[in-house]
């Protein structure tokens, strides 16, 4: 009776609306797995696959549009579009005049266009007389278009944490831009690994190394590290998933190796595997978060090993000049992608960049434009938003013109590298986040932490609006840090109930917050620092700061 109950409890924090669906994946997963990597297309085929996806964007954007937005009529972005007074027959006509991007950039200007908040059902989306909430059940495409391949939850820092059932043709789309990535960066031979928390296909190496074996590469080495669980169903659930995949990838693919749980303590155990194959005369790749990397290298440092041969491919966060400078001082390189939930992996770094995180769009599966509107970010700048659309219905979302809380730097060059070649030609550069904290692959909204510094902390432990402030900032060591600045005139304050406070409070919510605050906290990633709030170049003291440099 005891353990029902337990069991109950425990199926009740996965979220009724998707419990179906999650329980289902174990006995779907390795029938799927199966089928993805058995087919095993020759590069010549991807690229040709590649080239023929990106002549068809506009055709396929407009198919896409009339099937699952014109049809139906709850969609968000039906509402949006007759606001707009834009026809099925406006888009066709405005996508043969301005193509896809400039025809984005028209619906953006006539108000079809989603922020954050809306697109997450925070906030009711207002466009003049019109005014709606979104819910996350209305960006759902149909899902006759693929086979399951798992549950890809958000983080729930935004609101209530979503789950999006991805599939394996989604992932067969993103494999066309992965060989080109490959092969540009000369990988293709590489003996490939992950390094990932056990989250199953939730987690982006192990995805990777998915794709890799549909690519016909094996992957040699599967390292895992310890993650925090909410209950100990989620723990085996994930395990589950995850040794199904590798299980299912090993019987019917090129090679996938087992699971190898490296806790951090042992993590000398990955630079022994870089250090062997590089003796065998095998170069290496490992995809992993940046912070994972970095601690890849400072281990092969402290015992006099070299990473040469070894190329991190580096997602989650910012992989600032710091972190670059901590890998490639140990012998290793890094090749940069850029990615979010649900959605996946959407750019690729350059072989040859002209900046530390150029990186090329997969523009086959995505369109990417600025908002012609600008906002404030958190330091009081003007910015504009970075407005992300999906070409397939495979997706895990239908995306139209939906701000993620992202920006970057936009470019066209000819670059020179075999992606430019392949007609991945647009480059992203300088990415980073306006709307969420960023530290150990994890990823924070920003919007609901005000309350926390402005109100709660100040009636707490006294003080007032502008006397908290939190700063996501990089030690010279190349560690992130989320660091909670005090103002000095609040007086004697315990720096030890102020941060377990601030821990429990972040980790309130949901049961996906609770899993990022407990990774926060492992990884020393939370402190106190007693320091006047920092200004903005505008005068403006917010609650919020990103990415600042720290001298300790």
């Amino acid at each position: 009776m005891m353990i029902g109950s337990k069991i109950k409890g425990a199926v009740s924090e996965l979220g009724d609306r998707h419990v179906q669906q999650m329980l289902l994946l174990p006995f779907t997963l390795p029938f799927s797995v199966r089928n993805f990597v058995c087919e095993r297309p020759s590069f010549g085929e991807v690229k040709a696959e590649l080239q023929q996806a990106l002549e068809t964007r506009e055709q396929r954007f407009l198919d896409l549009v009339r099937n699952c937005v014109y049809s139906v009529p709850e969609s968000p972005y039906k509402k949006l579009l007759d606001h707009a007074g834009c026809e099925l027959g406006d888009i066709a006509s405005a996508l043969d005049k301005s193509g896809l991007e400039g025809t984005l950039k028209q619906l953006a200007r006539a108000g079809v266009y989603l922020t954050p908040a809306e697109y997450k059902g925070r906030q009711d989306v207002k466009r003049g007389r019109l005014s709606f909430r979104a819910h996350a059940g209305d960006f759902t495409p149909p899902r006759q278009f693929g086979a399951t391949s798992g549950v890809i939850k958000s983080s729930g820092s935004t609101g209530r944490p979503s789950a999006n059932v991805t599939s394996f043709a989604w992932w067969r789309v993103e494999a066309l831009a992965i060989a080109s990535f490959l092969d540009a960066h000369n990988l293709y031979t590489s003996r490939v690994a992950a390094y990932e928390p056990i989250l199953g296909s939730m987690a982006a190496g192990i995805r990777f190394a998915t794709i890799a074996a549909r690519l016909g590469i094996p992957v040699d080495r599967c390292f895992v590290r310890p993650t925090p669980a909410n209950n100990w169903l989620e723990s085996l659930y994930f395990r589950l998933t995850t040794y199904e995949i590798a299980l299912a990838a090993r019987w019917f693919g090129p090679g996938f190796a087992w699971p190898e749980l490296i806790s951090a303590e042992h993590i000398d155990r990955i630079v022994r595997w870089i250090e062997k194959s590089r003796k065998e005369g095998r170069a290496t790749c490992i995809r992993s978060v940046a912070s994972n990397a970095v601690r890849i290298a400072r281990a092969a440092n402290e015992i006099g090993a070299s990473l040469e041969g070894c190329t991190f491919i580096s997602s989650g966060e910012p992989t600032t000049p710091a972190k670059r400078r901590a890998i490639e001082s140990a012998g290793g390189a890094v090749a940069v992608v850029w990615g979010y939930v649900p959605i996946g992996t959407i750019a690729f770094g350059c072989a040859k960049p002209a900046y530390d995180d150029e990186m090329h769009l997969s523009r086959h599966s995505m369109a990417l434009i600025e908002h012609p509107e600008s906002i404030d970010d958190t330091s009081g700048e003007a910015l504009h938003p970075l407005l992300f659309t999906t070409l397939y219905p495979s997706a895990a979302q239908l995306e139209i013109n939906v701000s993620n809380g992202d920006q970057a730097i936009l470019s066209e060059r000819n670059c020179g590298c075999p992606m430019h070649e392949a007609g991945l030609t647009q480059h992203v550069h300088n990415v980073g986040s306006f709307e969420k904290l960023t530290s150990e692959g994890m990823a924070f909204s920003i919007d609901e932490i005000y309350e926390l510094l402005e109100t709660e902390l100040p009636n707490r432990f006294g003080g007032d609006i502008g006397d908290y402030q939190l700063v996501e900032e990089e030690a010279n060591d190349a560690k992130n840090y989320l660091t909670l600045l005090v103002n000095p005139g609040i007086g004697p304050i315990d720096d030890v109930a102020l941060l377990k406070f601030l821990t429990a409070a972040l980790a309130s919510g949901s049961r996906n917050k609770r899993f990022m605050a407990r990774v926060w906290q492992e990884a020393g990633t939370l402190r106190v620092r007693r320091q006047a709030p920092i200004a903005s170049s505008r005068g403006k003291v917010l609650p919020l700061r990103m990415t600042a440099k720290s001298s300790n």
